[in-house]
């Protein structure tokens, strides 16, 4: 296909062509790189000289401020920019961190909007193209700002790499947007009778998993990671959090402020410690089924799954009439009573590992009273029995 007649217009470098019998114009602009060699910025498809000649200042002013990256990275697409920061990231990165982040822009943002220059995505574009469709699908709040997230990462990751000048999109509006569903917390009633049911009819592993969540609201994946040999200090009275674990094994924590030493209650020392004792019996005959000691083991010695706890927790609530919970409600329970027994926000973020980095150096180092304090407000609020296992659960 032969290319377009270009016509000189008056102002120098900009230039005009026929398409389709409609007057279009473009630019054409030489200059040095970074390496000293020629080159030559051009682009069509402006509807006014006035347009193609702003274009043309913009790269002027680029290069004259000694951003040629800007100018020679003008045409890279959302797809070829995502590429460029995960190959950036990528060695920083833990496994499920990858595999997020590759999920959900392949998902949604590749598909709607990765064909796109990076230097044409504006607020336009992004409502329109990316978040509007994903409301009509029935995507809420909190769904939508993930993705919209993984996007302004790339951006401002170009931004502060001289890929790009600037974004030209903000916070996306999401009016329209249902409302996330809000994690609940259990009640201490709820709780209660969930303790009571799971330390009764089921088995130990499942009391003292459910048990512990409540009381430190740890992490589901901290709780599988937890060793004998290196986690478990009775002398001291700690738990030592410095690991998480998946389907894909052992790993350390996402965050820095995710290593954490939890001091033990009395609730939670008894609980642990009555576990212990029916775990050395198991473990005569098993094993050889959990070389690594993890602490928290099924009846046939093998460390519980990654869905062990919700399968057990969706039987209680099927079996028991319970409203429907996630392990995670767990976690929600023990941050909630914290904050309504007015223990500082600083302080029940440094129990749950959750918080930005400025906190967790204030309290990663040692307890400040305020932390032994809140893991001992669980022992005034709950009381909880030994092990009682029923001879009616069948496994």
């Amino acid at each position: 296909m032969a290319r377009e007649k270009m016509t000189k217009t008056k102002i120098d470098g900009v230039y005009w062509y026929k398409l389709n019998g409609k007057k279009i114009f473009g630019y054409r602009y030489k200059y040095y790189d970074r390496y000293g060699a020629r080159r030559e910025k051009t682009e069509r498809g402006f509807e006014s000289i006035e347009k193609a000649e702003r274009a043309l200042i913009e790269v002027k002013a680029s290069i004259l401020d000694g951003n040629v990256s800007f100018v020679e990275n003008d045409n890279l697409t959302v797809v070829q920019l995502n590429e460029i920061y995960i190959d950036a990231n990528k060695t920083n990165w833990k496994p499920t961190s990858e595999r997020n982040h590759n999920y959900v822009m392949n998902q949604y943002v590749i598909n709607s909007i990765g064909h796109l220059k990076i230097k044409n995505v504006n607020n336009i574009v992004v409502q329109r193209e990316l978040i509007d469709p994903l409301i009509i699908k029935g995507f809420k709040e909190g769904t939508l700002m993930s993705i919209f997230r993984r996007l302004n990462a790339i951006f401002t990751f170009a931004i502060k790499n001289e890929i790009l000048d600037r974004k030209k999109f903000s916070t996306p509006n999401l009016s329209r947007a249902s409302e996330s569903i809000k994690r609940n917390a259990l009640s201490i009633d709820e709780i209660t009778r969930v303790l009571e049911i799971a330390r009764t009819k089921y088995k130990i592993t499942h009391y003292t998993c459910l048990s512990l969540l409540f009381l430190t609201g740890m992490r589901v994946g901290e709780l599988r990671a937890l060793q004998w040999e290196t986690d478990i200090d009775f002398e001291n009275n700690i738990i030592h959090i410095n690991k998480t674990k998946d389907r894909y094994g052992s790993r350390t924590p996402k965050t820095k402020n995710s290593y954490r030493k939890f001091p033990m209650n009395e609730n939670i020392k008894s609980i642990l410690l009555d576990y212990k004792k029916w775990y050395e019996e198991i473990m005569e005959t098993y094993k050889f089924r959990n070389p690594d000691g993890h602490v928290f083991v099924t009846y046939a010695g093998e460390p519980i799954g990654e869905r062990y706890l919700k399968r057990i927790i969706d039987l209680i609530c099927e079996r028991e009439k319970i409203t429907h919970f996630t392990p995670h409600y767990l976690r929600h329970t023990f941050v909630t009573i914290q904050l309504s027994n007015k223990i500082p926000v600083s302080t029940v973020a440094a129990l749950v590992g959750d918080t930005p980095e400025t906190i967790y150096k204030v309290y990663a180092h040692s307890f400040e009273k305020d932390e032994v304090h809140a893991s001992k407000l669980m022992d005034e609020i709950i009381n909880l029995s030994s092990f009682e296992e029923s001879e009616e659960f069948e496994k």
